[in-house]
């Protein structure tokens, strides 16, 4: 096969004219030292980008963008800066054995030879402009000064050690095992010890046309903490594949890794996930504090009232009990509050989760794996034969787990669960429409617990202050008179936002026999709702709007995470006639007729239309 050569394939795709072409070799003919290409882009004819396009086309080699290319900080210390400067090339990264290296002129075989001969691996070259080589060249090995500046005030003395689950490879493990760390190194220690004092649940590195931002999630906030140059957008990136195994030089699909990680005396567990976006990389790093595990459940916000009913479905020797709400919820910690409860050396406890959260002592803890075909279907099957008394399944996906689950509870064993839903009542409409038969639900669910988490004032600038009409119409509620609310007023300790920490808002259906018989009829949502509410269920806005009264956390706050009804949507009781669910307003039932109280049944005093919380005793009814 005849290569044409370069000169002819830029007159073909019509880059150059042939008259200028002519005018170019006759220079190369006075000059040998320089090479058609320097001569096209010199005189004007050619960009060097359509000349590093057409060499890559006509040698075969790939061409690189080294801005969005990742850039191993670790690789560019084995092509020094001075042999770098000489032939004009970029270490980009290695896989295995092999450097790929980005060459201006890739048949440059001098220039191969030395960097084989310096670093003892194998070159495969790529094509990349001369310029963009040389602005690399300058950037990425001067780079202390200005990522100390970008740094500012993030920690610097502190060190972030890198914990190895299993052995990789030999590659990867020699990289992250250098204790001289370069900056880019510095940089991604930095960022994640800012995540971890900050007590961020996420830590975000987001991409875009002309800048990088920082972001992370604190108590369920996005907060924006850094922006930086476009430029370290490659490095940050490949560090950080280093740090959770993941391949590097692969951009174009998503991938997820995990890192462990030792700051000080504290460990995290750091799921990272890549994700491509229009301008780059994006990379979600989700901190996993293990001593959070240890939370029980007098710390996650319950009355006594609802723990006493969390232990009543959960202690029983079998049945189901689901845990839902929306993506970040607090589900996982609940159910991980739970079996720290119930475990004992006595009884074997089983839980299938993607991924494991956190590590529970004593514990059988399984990680499906979509990809190998360990679902948690499959794995639920496999955890029956393991003579489990406690299962605990991550999540019910699908109709095939949800059955297996519910079929597990009806022969003797006690199920834990989450699923995705808005309240208690509502997952057992979600399950239905699975097609989960409704005799199966009546016979196997213990209880629901629907939850949500909203941010606490602060308590070290926590103020009373005296709200709206607007405020109190909004969230259906009256004050005596004199009566105030509380907020924070922000301080250097909550980051001027006036809250700190969360706590849960809880709605507990315990499934009683008139609700199972309710269910097995295939009675509406609104009927078992009713049923529930004259069962003593307190809803999520009546335990939100509690938790305001009671000075936990704000109006403002739980609105933004709860809906509250308006007065003709809110439900506070049933009816004693209809047994049906019953608006605030006093007066006839609007189903039956039948004339409703309007007193507290806890002090008997006197309500306000638009209450559903009585404010002399601040009991919920």
């Amino acid at each position: 096969m005849i290569v044409k050569k370069i000169g002819e394939l830029l007159v073909e795709t019509c880059l150059i004219t042939p008259a200028q072409l002519q005018d170019a070799l006759q220079a190369a003919g006075e000059n040998k030292q320089l090479r058609i290409g320097s001569i096209l882009v010199k005189k004007g004819y050619a960009t060097e980008m359509d000349i590093a396009q057409t060499l890559s086309y006509q040698l075969n080699i790939p061409f690189v963008e080294i801005a969005n290319s990742p850039v191993d900080p670790e690789t560019m210390k084995l092509v020094n800066e001075k042999l770098a400067l000489k032939h004009l090339v970029f270490p980009l990264y290695m896989d295995r054995k092999v450097l790929r290296l980005a060459m201006s002129d890739p048949l440059n075989l001098a220039a191969i030879d030395d960097v084989r001969f310096a670093t003892g691996l194998e070159v495969q070259p790529s094509v990349a402009t001369l310029s963009e080589i040389t602005a690399s060249i300058n950037r990425f090995y001067h780079l202390n000064e200005p990522i100390e500046d970008l740094m500012g005030d993030l920690e610097k003395d502190r060190t972030v050690e890198v914990v190895q689950d299993e052995a990789p490879s030999m590659d990867i493990s020699e990289q992250v095992r250098k204790s001289s760390a370069p900056p880019i190194i510095k940089m991604v220690n930095s960022i994640i010890i800012h995540g971890a004092e900050n007590k961020a649940s996420d830590i975000h590195f987001e991409p875009h046309e002309h800048d990088v931002k920082l972001r992370i999630r604190v108590d369920g906030i996005m907060r924006e903490a850094m922006q930086f140059p476009k430029w370290v957008q490659g490095p940050v990136v490949s560090r950080i594949k280093i740090m959770g195994n993941m391949d590097i030089a692969e951009r174009r699909v998503s991938q997820d890794g995990r890192i462990k990680v030792k700051l000080s005396n504290q460990a995290l567990d750091l799921r990272v996930s890549t994700l491509p976006t229009q301008y780059g990389e994006k990379v979600v790093m989700r901190l996993l504090d293990p001593n959070a595990a240890s939370l029980d459940l007098d710390s996650v916000g319950l009355t006594k009232d609802a723990a006493a009913k969390i232990l009543d479905i959960a202690e029983r020797p079998q049945g189901v009990v689901l845990v839902t709400g929306p993506t970040g919820s607090g589900k996982s910690s609940m159910l991980y509050a739970i079996i720290k409860h119930i475990k004992s050396p006595k009884i074997n406890i089983v839980t299938i989760e993607d991924p494991i959260e956190y590590e529970l002592k004593d514990v059988n803890q399984v990680a499906v794996n979509e990809k190998t075909g360990l679902t948690f279907a499959y794995t639920l099957r496999s955890v029956l034969r393991q003579d489990p008394d406690v299962i605990m399944v991550g999540e019910m996906r699908d109709t095939e787990t949800a059955i297996i689950a519910l079929q597990a509870s009806l022969t003797g064993h006690l199920v834990f669960s989450t699923l995705h839903t808005n309240d208690a009542v509502a997952s057992i409409v979600r399950l239905k429409n699975m097609g989960i038969p409704a005799y199966m639900l009546a016979s196997s669910i213990n209880g629901i617990i629907a939850q949500r988490l909203v941010r606490k004032i602060c308590t070290e600038c926590k103020t009373e202050y005296e709200p709206t009409e607007e405020e109190l119409s909004r969230a259906g509620i009256r004050l005596e008179n004199g009566k105030k609310l509380w907020r924070g007023q922000g301080c250097k300790h909550c980051g001027q936002t006036g809250y700190s920490g969360r706590s849960g808002v809880f709605e507990i259906l315990v499934v009683t026999n008139k609700i199972r018989s309710l269910i097995a009829a295939d009675a509406s949502e609104t009927d078992i709702t009713a049923a529930a509410l004259d069962a003593g269920m307190v809803t999520l806005q009546q335990d939100g709007l509690y938790k305001v009264m009671a000075g936990v956390t704000t109006l403002d706050e739980l609105s933004r995470v709860i809906y509250l009804p308006k007065d003709d949507e809110r439900l506070i009781g049933t009816c004693p006639n209809c047994m049906r669910g019953i608006s605030v307003e006093a007066g006839p039932c609007p189903h039956c007729g039948h004339f409703i109280s309007k007193e507290c049944p806890s002090c008997n005093r006197a309500k306000q239309p638009g209450w559903v919380v009585c404010p002399y005793c601040t009991t919920h009814f």
